[in-house]
């Protein structure tokens, strides 16, 4: 359905509140004013959200799946589905995150969030986030050490071929990082240190090179410790770095998403859910490429007991952080859209501004999803 404008809500986007206020889109798609009046429901496809807030729909740039699918189906149709239970989080805009894979499944991953982008039907899927195969495997987590290797510029060139790449997490510690991160810099792709186990001199010198995000903070990335800051450590003392975070209180406890709110600013933190094919089902055995996932009271692990990724909802993190930091939701707003748009070099997303894509989350009192709007056309109502 064509929205025209939506009334009645309190608007939230950074560092603004309406009270009460009405949101207009242009027929093409894009926010045409935020009015800060009360007026009436009336008009083409006009929308009443009384009771309802608004936000800069979510953009998650980690997440390998949803529903039953994950990236390595490597069909348009569990892009598709993965994209629909993404809506249902308020996630306007997705990046499908890969993970270590042969060159020839990482292709397919690709050319099959290609063919979905050709035919968007629900969430965005512009751009894809490699995650693997450069990670040091001493940090593997449930990723798959055998298919580890050294980075590769022209493997992620040729990925970018297939869909364009913005986003490729990399161990900065490996042998020719250092080089890789300085070719995707040139490439307008954003780098990130993932599963790593780098001092923080190897960190200060990717950070050097280009490296600009964390992926996944904390999580197979070598610990804070009094005598070697570590990778976590690096995180507290480096404030430009963007950190993804996810806070479902199981891989960030809730002391530990304290500690990162309070030490942090809220321009450097985004809401991630790295999300696998059993977020949205509950409990259960899953499949995750080559390897099966075990999921118990919500956490997902592989057979060694590693974590496997999570079964977090978007809004649930927001619903987290909010509960445990206090802060208040014109803060929040920027760790949930608008610091992955600028991270990304988005111009035309992660905020409710004039002339910036009409992509709003509509959310009750206690964080749940009750419509998504992508282009100004309501693709999601609860």
């Amino acid at each position: 359905m064509r929205l025209g404008s939506i009334h009645h809500l309190r608007i939230i986007t950074p560092g603004r509140e309406i009270a009460r206020g009405s949101l207009h889109f242009t027929p093409d798609g894009r926010l045409a004013a935020l009015s800060p009046s009360d007026q009436g429901v009336s008009g083409p496809g006009a929308f009443d959200g009384s009771g309802l807030t608004a936000m800069p729909g979510f953009i998650d740039i980690h997440s390998h799946g949803a529903n039953g699918c994950d990236l390595s189906h490597a069909t348009e149709d569990a892009v598709r589905t993965i994209a629909e239970a993404k809506l249902r989080e308020g996630v306007t805009t997705w990046l499908p995150t890969t993970w270590t894979e042969s060159p020839a499944a990482l292709q397919a991953m690709a050319g099959a969030v290609a063919s979905y982008h050709q035919r968007s039907t629900h969430a965005r899927a512009d751009f894809l986030h490699v995650e693997g195969p450069y990670l040091n495997r001493t940090q593997a987590g449930a990723q798959n050490p055998q298919e580890m290797r050294p980075p590769d510029v022209d493997e992620i060139l040729g990925l970018h071929g297939i869909h364009p790449v913005r986003l490729v997490s990399v161990a900065p510690e490996l042998p020719g990082a250092l080089d890789f991160i300085r070719a995707m810099t040139d490439h307008g792709i954003v780098t990130s240190a993932a599963h790593t186990a780098a001092t923080i001199e190897e960190y200060r010198a990717g950070r050097a090179a280009g490296l600009t995000h964390l992926t996944h903070y904390c999580n197979q990335m070598s610990p804070l410790h009094h005598r070697a800051v570590g990778m976590v450590g690096a995180a507290l003392l480096d404030d430009e770095v963007m950190i993804e975070a996810i806070c479902d209180t199981v891989h960030l406890s809730r002391d530990m998403v304290a500690l990162l709110f309070k030490h942090r600013s809220t321009d450097r933190i985004m809401l991630i859910t790295d999300s696998m094919a059993a977020s949205h089902l509950g409990d259960g055995e899953y499949p995750m490429g080559g390897i099966h996932i075990t999921v118990q009271g919500g956490i997902a692990r592989i057979a060694a007991g590693n974590l496997a990724g999570s079964t977090l909802l978007f809004q649930d993190g927001l619903r987290h952080v909010a509960e445990i930091s206090g802060l208040p939701l014109t803060e929040l707003v920027k760790t949930t859209a608008s610091n992955q748009a600028r991270s990304l070099g988005f111009t035309d997303r992660g905020n409710l501004a004039e002339g910036e894509w009409a992509d709003v989350v509509l959310l009750d009192d206690d964080f749940n999803v009750r419509a998504t709007v992508v282009g100004g056309e309501m693709r999601y109502q609860a």
